[in-house]
């Protein structure tokens, strides 16, 4: 009876260190999963529709290994897209779109400086938005900011 006891509380206490050892992992992969997260925005051009280009495009982006959301505006032919940079990089991305159908779509990054470099705010995100207007306040007082909705 005594080897019993000794023997279950032998085991209970692997079965703790397990569970606790498999706790701690996934933890750790989770902090990862986080850390290497990222959050793209590229423009496309040659577009005609929105179901049958910027769906199908949206789609096909959701299956690419690491990519977490997609979504594709057809209105602003913008496509924002949350992926883990472990798996996948931002110029897989515009590859994969500027293969896709064997070359129909142009796509291209967008990033806060070629949004204002170009005055093109249709594409910029808020964030983008507001740096720009931040920039061109500083870079002249007295004038107001341009609005980044209009334009």
């Amino acid at each position: 009876m005594n080897k019993l006891m000794k023997f279950s509380w032998a085991l209970s206490l692997l079965i703790t260190m397990i569970s606790c050892s498999e706790s701690t992992a996934q933890s750790k992969e989770a902090a990862q999963e986080v850390s290497t997260s990222g959050k793209m925005q590229m423009n496309i051009e040659g577009m005609t529709c929105a179901m049958g280009c910027a769906r199908s495009i949206e789609v096909e982006l959701k299956n690419v290994d690491g990519v977490s959301d997609a979504l594709v505006d057809f209105s602003s032919a913008t496509a924002s897209v949350s992926y883990d940079a472990a798996v996948t990089s931002e110029a897989s991305l515009v590859d994969f779109v500027n293969t896709y159908r064997n070359g129909a779509f142009k796509a291209a990054l967008v990033s806060a400086k070629s949004c204002c470099a170009t005055k093109s705010y249709k594409t910029c995100t808020p964030e983008e938005k507001a740096k720009c207007e931040a920039s061109e306040s500083k870079a002249s007082p007295k004038a107001a900011p341009k609005s980044c909705g209009g334009n």
